[in-house]
């Protein structure tokens, strides 16, 4: 039996990625695909458009065999972490690929970053720091040291999803996964503004949130529309101010990602902005990204401080949150195959610490709704295993 493993977050499903499951099963001759998803926040620091049940739902409807869930003590986090846990949960349960979307499908390049990555030369880290030295984020600063050492241009080795993809065959030497690395080249712009056969996520997120609904589903497969549609909710901006208000500067201090500073300056923007948004645009600058800032507000709404981060690795288990009818042979291969503990029922996972993490994150994502039935707490323990 061969098993893909696909690393996603859906939001919302879209043409795209069922052609990109598609492809999974074309490219790598696999009897099944795994897919391990992010749950109900998503790696740039924003609340998922829809639940994590029902993204997971499209999925297994358009072409995923079974769904795990990415922790999101993970899902938040910048590029090595969110690919860490991934590639822990999938190899951990014994998968034969890895099959990721690409802007390139040149796998010597993708190897070409992850060895940049992994090991360093002094002369190229010197051009790092001179990048940062002139005021760069280490993104960009790391970005155009990359580019002139590799002899590309500095945005052909920046871009989003070719990171990721250097950070998980890193992860997998790490970790000691022996899975075959597959990339497909993306249909589409990651960023596209445009609707269209394979609109991108943040293009269909806009439409819907423009009252373009049946432009929007278009751009979705026919199966999946029921579970693409965003759930009615408002902006995270009441909840994270209050959150980042009560907060000392020591306690900022004690966030993920925080240094040079900038637990001052979010301490005083704070107290000055009252939108998310608006907070954003005052504490970008070219040392932090957006995304990266982003991340950081985050981190503060959900309770997640360095310390927790260093008691959670890696994910101690792989939570299924749902599977295909007649894939009970899948199941039993993977429990047989499996290095992590499998969790099909949140009550099996209570009192662990990431769960427990994750727990809360979903009730604080339920009080983003505007329905007074969607904002009730528990909804881990509520859901139910999905089978399609």
């Amino acid at each position: 039996m061969k098993i893909a493993g696909v690393i996603a977050e859906y939001n919302p499903f879209h043409n795209g990625h069922a052609w990109h499951l598609r492809q999974t099963r074309a490219l790598t001759g696999c009897d099944y695909i795994v897919v391990c998803m992010a749950g109900n926040f998503t790696q740039r620091g924003e609340a998922a458009c829809a639940s994590k049940w029902a993204r997971a739902r499209a999925a297994l409807l358009c072409g995923a065999d079974a769904v795990f869930e990415l922790p999101t003590l993970f899902a938040v986090r910048p590029a090595e972490a969110f690919a860490a846990g991934s590639v822990a949960i999938l190899g951990g349960l014994g998968a034969d690929a890895l099959c990721f979307g690409c802007e390139t499908d040149d796998p010597a390049l993708i190897r070409s970053l992850a060895m940049l990555k992994q090991n360093e030369p002094e002369t190229f880290s010197r051009s790092v720091r001179r990048g940062l030295d002139m005021g760069m984020s280490h993104a960009r600063a790391w970005g155009e040291a990359a580019g002139a050492w590799l002899g590309l241009p500095a945005e052909a080795v920046k871009q989003p999803n070719l990171i990721l993809a250097a950070e998980y065959l890193r992860a997998m030497a790490r970790q000691g996964y022996d899975m075959q690395p597959v990339p497909v080249k993306r249909r589409g712009e990651y960023h596209g503004g445009e609707l269209g056969e394979y609109a991108s996520a943040s293009a269909l997120r806009s439409a819907f949130e423009r009252g373009q609904t049946e432009q929007a589903l278009v751009c979705v497969p026919e199966t999946a529309r029921d579970c693409a549609m965003p759930d009615a909710m408002h902006p995270m901006d009441d909840l994270l101010l209050y959150r980042l208000r009560e907060m000392s500067i020591e306690q900022l201090s004690a966030l993920p990602d925080m240094g040079e500073g900038l637990e001052h300056r979010l301490y005083r923007l704070c107290r000055r902005k009252g939108a998310r948004r608006e907070l954003l645009e005052a504490l970008k600058c070219k040392r932090y990204t957006y995304a990266r800032l982003s991340r950081v507000l985050t981190y503060a709404l959900l309770g997640m401080d360095a310390a927790l981060i260093r008691a959670c690795p890696l994910p101690p288990y792989a939570r299924l949150l749902g599977a295909r009818r007649g894939t009970e042979a899948l199941l039993a291969e993977l429990k047989r195959r499996t290095r992590i503990p499998i969790a099909p029922r949140a009550a099996a996972l209570r009192g662990d610490t990431c769960f427990e993490a994750e727990c809360r994150a979903t009730d604080i994502w339920a009080l983003l709704h505007d329905a007074p039935d969607q904002r009730l707490p528990g909804r881990e323990y509520r859901e139910r295993f999905i089978s399609v």
